[in-house]
């Protein structure tokens, strides 16, 4: 399954430009994109799944006829695809920031799937655990640990391409600024 992820940063291209010349059979949303661009995404007419991501407030996935995965399981081409929103919570009451207690909690609502959909990766795969905004779930990298989905999908870090996590076990992980084409493969 050829699949366009998204994350963080506008692309470059108009979406209609960019899905066009990618021909994706889905598109992931993992998180922090403008409404607007959104807004433009959904004229498309290819799939959209994903996940808000912390500076994602003014809207819901919905809006817009994508489906939100956040503590969800959705399926396509032969996969089976789930996902977590938002980030470590570092200004208090924010919406899309959870503590790691209420990510504990929430994360054992998170169904199983063959590719997990984030936009705050799992702690110790691509964070940065000394700075407070960009550190990340300890309940998501015992969900990998525990379900060993066959992708994870995640945006919100920059990771030192030096020591960049590609793989936690059975589990590829895909990190994601901008745009990428993926394919996932069903089997």
């Amino acid at each position: 399954m050829r699949v366009l992820a998204i994350a963080d940063e506008v692309p470059r291209a108009d979406p209609k430009d960019l899905v066009r010349r990618n021909r994706p059979d889905l598109v992931l949303t993992l998180g922090d994109l403008p409404g607007w661009w959104m807004e433009l995404l959904s004229l498309t007419k290819v799939p959209v799944l994903g996940v808000l991501g912390n500076h994602d407030e003014d809207y819901d996935l919905e809006t817009f006829g994508f489906d939100d995965l956040h503590l969800r399981r959705s399926e396509a081409g032969g996969l089976s695809f789930s996902g977590f929103e938002g980030c470590v919570e570092f200004h208090r009451h924010r919406k899309l920031q959870y503590t790691q207690k209420q990510a504990r909690k929430l994360a054992r609502k998170l169904p199983p799937a063959s590719v997990l959909v984030t936009h705050c990766p799992p702690f110790g795969i691509n964070d940065n655990p000394d700075d407070p905004a960009h550190v990340g779930f300890i309940a998501l990298r015992d969900w990998v640990t525990e379900n060993e989905p066959r992708y994870l999908l995640h945006g919100h870090t920059t990771p030192d391409p030096r020591t960049r996590v590609h793989r936690v076990g059975p589990t590829k992980v895909v990190w994601v600024r901008g745009a990428a084409v993926l394919d996932l493969d069903g089997a």
